[in-house]
């Protein structure tokens, strides 16, 4: 008798499992509303907004600034702390144009280390046919190197970082007037580029 009962038990539990597989296998009712229909995406904030997002080279913060075509930005720019012989880093709004000219942030740099008694002049900034940014020093920078060797890469260095971190350029070359840079500490060609992305 158990026998029998331990088959009948098998049979029942080999139903039982054949219609759970059948049920959970079972295809869509097709015969109700159109079940076709592609799952809606909810699109992606940011590219919707694309106009309205900052030019990384700009760093535009309003065009409402009185004066018909000026813009003003805000710009990340390096200086010198004259003590501890670091650079830090400061942020500030400039004035401008259709796009941020490469003398207004070193005109920042030369600013700041005017605080520290440091005075830096540039005789121009512009950009060759490459794209390159051309960081034309005033002589003083020969004194400055002659004076204090670390303050000069120091100085050097903040404006080559703050043109390439505000202004859409693949290097900086430096250079003293229209020619090479040569100073106590540094001998460069002409077009030799200081500092790349």
């Amino acid at each position: 008798m158990s026998y029998k009962l331990e088959k009948t038990f098998l049979s029942l539990l080999i139903a039982t499992v054949m219609i759970c597989v059948v049920s959970c296998s079972k295809t869509p009712d097709t015969s109700g509303p159109d079940n076709s229909q592609t799952p809606t995406t909810v699109p992606d904030s940011d590219s919707d907004n694309k106009t309205d997002e900052e030019p990384a080279t700009n760093k535009l913060i309003s065009t409402d600034s009185g004066s018909e075509g000026e813009v003003v930005y805000k710009v990340t720019f390096y200086t010198v702390d004259t003590v501890s012989k670091q650079l830090t880093q400061s942020v500030s709004a400039v004035k401008g144009g259709a796009s941020l000219e490469p003398i207004k942030v070193l005109e920042l740099v030369a600013d700041s280390l005017e605080d520290s008694s440091v005075s830096i002049s540039f005789d121009g900034a512009y950009f060759d046919q490459r794209g390159y940014c051309i960081i034309e020093f005033n002589e003083s920078i020969k004194e400055i190197s002659l004076k204090d060797p670390v303050l000069e890469t120091l100085i050097l260095d903040a404006c080559g970082q703050s043109i390439l971190d505000n202004i859409d350029s693949p290097g900086v070359i430096v250079r003293i007037g229209d020619e090479a840079y040569v100073t106590d500490q540094y001998k460069f060609d002409k077009d030799q580029v200081y500092m790349d992305m």
